[in-house]
């Protein structure tokens, strides 16, 4: 009799032990559930955030390129065409206007999200100025800088004054490019919402560069 009862008390604790320990690794497996869910969030967007950095750090070396590129081609078109002529005309200054033009959405074919209209580039946006002393701007007309009017307000940098006041008779000529380009991140994170009410504020980046090249002899 008493190793009848015995059988049956050990039976009935291993039983309970058995529950308590399947009991304990599912609370484990449940909080390492819950973990991951909080965390998954932030790992996603920081992987996504290092692929984003290499791209606008590549978009970044293209705009700036592109303006660099642009105000050099049109610096050596205006010198080429000083060359050959005594007096620069209209014609002459819409020539190294669209040549710099031209340049920049040459260069920008590197760039996601490139448009044009009309065969000229509409993003990245740019505006392009020749200072020149005020006998040869009188040809050149209100040109300087007016391609920025139609560029998106994001581009603060077109849309700052540009100079009025031209260079002084006998000085050397230069040209101003500056280049404006919407770079459109993977994903949009102003719409993620974090655990913890964490927030992040991250959309398009308007990568906005200006150069300008003096022309050195004529």
């Amino acid at each position: 009799m008493y190793a009848l009862d015995i059988v049956p008390t050990s039976m009935s604790h291993h039983a309970v032990s058995s529950s308590s320990k399947d009991s304990a690794q599912r609370s484990r497996r449940g909080q390492s559930l819950v973990e991951f869910a909080l965390v998954l969030p932030i790992l996603v967007v920081l992987l996504l955030g290092v692929a984003d950095f290499g791209r606008v750090f590549h978009a970044g070396i293209v705009t700036e390129a592109a303006a660099r590129n642009a105000a050099e081609a049109a610096a050596q078109e205006y010198l080429q065409l000083r060359r050959a002529t005594t007096a620069m005309t209209a014609s002459d200054f819409d020539r190294v206007h669209d040549v710099a033009l031209a340049t920049i959405c040459d260069e920008a074919q590197r760039l996601p999200g490139r448009a044009t209209s009309g065969g000229v580039c509409t993003m990245p946006a740019a505006g392009i100025c020749i200072h020149d002393d005020p006998g040869e701007l009188a040809a050149y007309g209100p040109r300087c800088g007016a391609d920025a009017a139609t560029a998106p307000t994001e581009c603060g940098r077109l849309h700052s004054l540009w100079p009025s006041t031209p260079p002084a008779t006998g000085s050397l000529p230069w040209v101003e490019v500056r280049v404006c380009y919407e770079f459109t991140t993977l994903f949009n994170l102003q719409a993620l919402e974090l655990p913890f009410g964490w927030g992040l504020s991250i959309g398009d980046i308007w990568l906005q560069r200006d150069r300008s090249f003096t022309v050195a002899d004529y």
